[in-house]
C-alpha cells in the first residue's frame, strides 16, 4: 500500500513538472510571436504579382501584421478587390499597375511607395511567369523578355530600394525562386530555371555585400505551389493542361516565408512549404 501511494505521489510530483515546463514554454514563446508581429506593424512591403497565388498570400500576411502595403501586377483588378478588403478592415493598402518587365515601370513602383508612405521596409520580389520551350524552339526576343520579368525586375528593384533602407537603417529583400533554381530543369523548362538559377547568383553575393548595411537579403526557393503558373505561360511548349492543379497551397510557403525573414540568421537561400520539410 506504502508503495502505491509512494508511486502514486511521484507520478503526481512528474505531471506536475511536465504541466508547469509547458506553462513556461507557453509564456515565454507568447510574447516572442507578439513581439515580432509588432515589429512588422507599419512597416512598408512592396510585394509584386499580388493578383493570384503566393503573391496575394504575401499581401494577406503582411496586411495580418499591420504593415502598409503597396500591391503590384500588371493585372491589376484582383489586386484591386483585395486592397478594398484590406482597407475595409482597417488596414493600409494600395496597388500599383506594372510591366515589370519595363524600367520606368519598376521606377513607378519605388516613386509610388515613397509619395504615398514615405518609406520602404520591406520588397518582396514575387512576380513571374513560364516560358516554355526547349533550347531549339527558343524565341530570343520571349527567352529575354521573360529574363527581364523574372530576373532584371528583381535586381532594378532591389538596387533601387538599397538607398532608400541604408538611409533608414536596414529593410529586408525576399526573393522568390523556385526548387528547379537549385535542381535540374525538366524538359522545356531550361529557360524559366535559368532565371531562378540567375537569382540564387546575384543575391547570394548581395546578401554578403549589405548585411554590413543591416539589409537582409533572402532566396526562397518553394516548389510548385497552385498558382495561376499554368494558365499564364507562354511558350511553343504550352498545353492545355493546368500542371499546378494539385500542387501546395500557396498559403503554406507564404507562411514559412514570414516566419524565416523574421528570424536574425544569416542563412540566404531556404525552401518553404514541404519541401522545407523533406
Amino acid at each position: 500500500m506504502h508503495s502505491f501511494q509512494l508511486s502514486h505521489s511521484r507520478a503526481s510530483l512528474g505531471l506536475a513538472l511536465m504541466l508547469t515546463m509547458l506553462f513556461i514554454l507557453l509564456v515565454l514563446q507568447a510574447p516572442a510571436s507578439r513581439a515580432d508581429e509588432a515589429a512588422m506593424r507599419d512597416k512598408v512591403a512592396i510585394i509584386t504579382g499580388t493578383s493570384y497565388g503566393l503573391g496575394r498570400e504575401l499581401a494577406l500576411l503582411g496586411s495580418k501584421h499591420g504593415m502598409k502595403l503597396v500591391m503590384v501586377d500588371m493585372r491589376p483588378e484582383p489586386s484591386e478587390q483585395l486592397a478594398e478588403q484590406i482597407r475595409t478592415q482597417g488596414g493600409q493598402a494600395m496597388v500599383v499597375e506594372a510591366d515589370l518587365a519595363l524600367p520606368e515601370s519598376r521606377a513607378r513602383v519605388i516613386e509610388a511607395a515613397m509619395e504615398q508612405y514615405g518609406r520602404i521596409d520591406y520588397l518582396f520580389n514575387n512576380a513571374g511567369y513560364s516560358y516554355l520551350a526547349t533550347l531549339e524552339q527558343m524565341d530570343l526576343e520571349q527567352a529575354r523578355h521573360q529574363m527581364d520579368v523574372n530576373f532584371w525586375a528583381y535586381a532594378d528593384l532591389a538596387q533601387r530600394v538599397i538607398p532608400i533602407m541604408r538611409e533608414q537603417g536596414g529593410g529586408t529583400i525576399l526573393n522568390v525562386s523556385s526548387i528547379l533554381g537549385m535542381r535540374p530543369g525538366s524538359p522545356v523548362m531550361g529557360h524559366y530555371a535559368a532565371t531562378k538559377h540567375a537569382l540564387h547568383g546575384l543575391f547570394q553575393s548581395a546578401a554578403a555585400e549589405l548585411r554590413p548595411e543591416n539589409i537582409k537579403v533572402f532566396v526562397a526557393a518553394p516548389a510548385g505551389m497552385r498558382t495561376h503558373i499554368s494558365k499564364h505561360s507562354v511558350g511553343p511548349a504550352v498545353s492545355g493542361e493546368d500542371r499546378a492543379a494539385d500542387w501546395e497551397d500557396p498559403a503554406i510557403p507564404a507562411r514559412d516565408i514570414f516566419e524565416m525573414i523574421q528570424q536574425d540568421t544569416d542563412q540566404v537561400i531556404f525552401n518553404p512549404g514541404y519541401i522545407g520539410r523533406q
